[in-house]
C-alpha cells in the first residue's frame, strides 16, 4: 500500500470519529497544518455562521470541522499533491454534503456555504476556483463538469431591505458542461446534456440538450452529439480517467 492510501485510511478513520476536537487535532497534524489549542478549534466559526439561514440550519461542530478542513487542504503543501487532495476532498464531501456519488472531482479552491444542501450525482467534476451557494439547495446530476470560476447562486436580495432573501433552488441535470465563469442564478433548472457556454450568465431554465451563450444567456443551437451516445461523450475530468475509472 503507497504512502498516500495509508494516510487517506488515517483520515477515513478520524474523520468517523466524529470528527470531534481530538481527532481534528491529528487530522491536522496529518495534512501538516498548525497546531491550535482546542478552545481556539471548538470556538472558532465560519463565514456560514453569519449568515441569516445559520439560525433555521446551524452547523454542528462536527459539520463546521469538516468544512475547515476542506479549506484548510487547499492552504498546505499536501493540498499541491493530487493524488491525495481529490480523495481527501471526497472524503469530506461523503461526510457534509446532503448526497455525493462517486468518482467526485474537486480541483483546488471550489467553495461552498451549505454543504448538507448539496446534492451530488455520479463522476461529477468541479475545476478550480467554482463556487456554489447552495443555501436555497442545488442537486447536480451525473457527469456534469464545471469549469474553472464557474458560479452557481440559489439565492437573492431585496432591493428594498437587503436583510429580505429569496432562496430557489438550482437543478443542473446529467451530461451538462458549465463552463469557465459561466453564472447560474436562483431557480433555474438546466436540462440534461445542456452546455451553458464560457461567461454566459443563465437566469432562465436551459432545455436538455441545448447550448446556452451570452448575457442575459439565450439558446444558440442544439449541441453536436456526432451520433454519441450520452456514454459516449466522454465527461471525465482527468488523463486516463483518473479518479474516475469504475
Amino acid at each position: 500500500m503507497n504512502k498516500s492510501r495509508q494516510m487517506l485510511d488515517q483520515v477515513c478513520q478520524l474523520m468517523d470519529a466524529g470528527p470531534d476536537t481530538a481527532a481534528m487535532q491529528q487530522l491536522l497534524a496529518l495534512i501538516g497544518a498548525p497546531h491550535y489549542d482546542d478552545g481556539i478549534l471548538e470556538e472558532s466559526l465560519l463565514w456560514t455562521d453569519y449568515l441569516p439561514m445559520i439560525d433555521s440550519m446551524p452547523y454542528t461542530r462536527e459539520q463546521r470541522y469538516l468544512h475547515m478542513l476542506w479549506e484548510i487542504i487547499d492552504r498546505v503543501p499536501l493540498g499541491l499533491f493530487v493524488s491525495f487532495a481529490i480523495p481527501f476532498r471526497c472524503l469530506i464531501a461523503e461526510r457534509l454534503f446532503k448526497k455525493v456519488g462517486k468518482n467526485f472531482i474537486a480541483h483546488e479552491s471550489c467553495r461552498f456555504n451549505f454543504g448538507n444542501l448539496l446534492e451530488i450525482g455520479d463522476n461529477v467534476a468541479m475545476n478550480q476556483g467554482v463556487f456554489l451557494d447552495s443555501k436555497g439547495g442545488l442537486e447536480v446530476g451525473d457527469y456534469s463538469m464545471f469549469g474553472e470560476f464557474a458560479r452557481v447562486f440559489t439565492h437573492n436580495h431585496s432591493e428594498s431591505d437587503h436583510m429580505q432573501r429569496t432562496y430557489k433552488k438550482v437543478k443542473i441535470g446529467k451530461y451538462c458542461k458549465i463552463y469557465t465563469a459561466a453564472t447560474i442564478f436562483p431557480g433555474v433548472t438546466i436540462g440534461d446534456y445542456a452546455i451553458v457556454s464560457a461567461g454566459s450568465i443563465v437566469t432562465h431554465d436551459v432545455p436538455a440538450g441545448a447550448v446556452v451563450s451570452g448575457i442575459p444567456a439565450r439558446v444558440t443551437r442544439e449541441r453536436r452529439s456526432e451520433g454519441n451516445s450520452s456514454q459516449q461523450f466522454n465527461h471525465f475530468a482527468l488523463k486516463d480517467k483518473s479518479f474516475q475509472e469504475d
